[in-house]
């Protein structure tokens, strides 16, 4: 990516100026307006520039629907806490952390557009769903299984099959609150609730993968 250097600082070019305004235009009328219901014309409104730049960077409105995915899970994904790193502490903590930010992650206004962006037009356009779940679970999913895996070669754990235990705790850490949220069912979860939840899930999956001599009741 060419960039202009000005003294110390590294200005975008004109171009990732372009590319930037665009997105964010995007993102807005997607995520108000669903997949079907955006058109390229209010993107370029928004954004300005001209509809033959747009397609010269995204080839259409598949392209630019796959750009925003990636951007915005890409954000998310990185804003995961490394479950690995020397500070990451015992299974319990590493896990109750990962599945906490997790859970935020869901939560928030961009990723529950997103989601609702794609459940309403998954079935005219299953790439949609496709993209957003290889670019957003599959990838933390594929984090946390080979932490579970480390875990479990060096004795901490006894996990048999961490690709699918990695998505089991995923999936439990949520509960009903992401559900809840993307139907509209009251006032997002507090954080205390979704702490409450994210503990009770963590315990639950480590008394059933722990080995069994610390296992509850053993």
């Amino acid at each position: 990516m060419t960039r202009v250097i000005q003294g110390s600082k590294i200005k975008p070019t004109r171009g990732v100026q372009r590319r930037t305004a665009i997105l964010k235009a995007a993102t807005e009328v997607f995520l108000e307006q669903g997949y079907e219901g955006a058109r390229l014309e209010e993107v370029i409104r928004r954004s300005g520039g001209s509809l033959a730049t747009l397609y010269a960077e995204f080839e259409g409105k598949e392209g630019l629907f796959g750009a925003i995915i990636a951007e915005i899970c890409e954000e998310m994904v990185a804003s995961l806490p490394a479950i690995d790193g020397p500070g990451s502490g015992a299974p319990e903590e590493a896990l109750f952390a990962f599945g906490s930010t997790y859970v935020g992650l869901l939560l928030t206004p961009v990723s529950l557009a997103l989601y609702r962006v794609v459940i309403g037009d998954g079935t005219r356009f299953p790439e949609l769903g496709r993209a957003v779940f290889e670019a957003g679970p599959t990838v933390a999913a594929a984090r946390l299984s080979a932490y579970l895996r480390q875990q479990t070669e060096v004795g901490a754990l006894a996990v048999n099959e961490p690709d699918l235990a990695a998505r089991h705790f995923l999936e439990m850490v949520k509960g009903d609150l992401h559900f809840r949220a993307l139907l509209g069912l009251g006032t997002l979860p507090a954080i205390e609730e979704v702490d409450a939840c994210v503990g009770s899930a963590t315990r639950t999956f480590l008394n059933g993968i722990a080995p069994k001599a610390t296992r509850s009741g053993s």
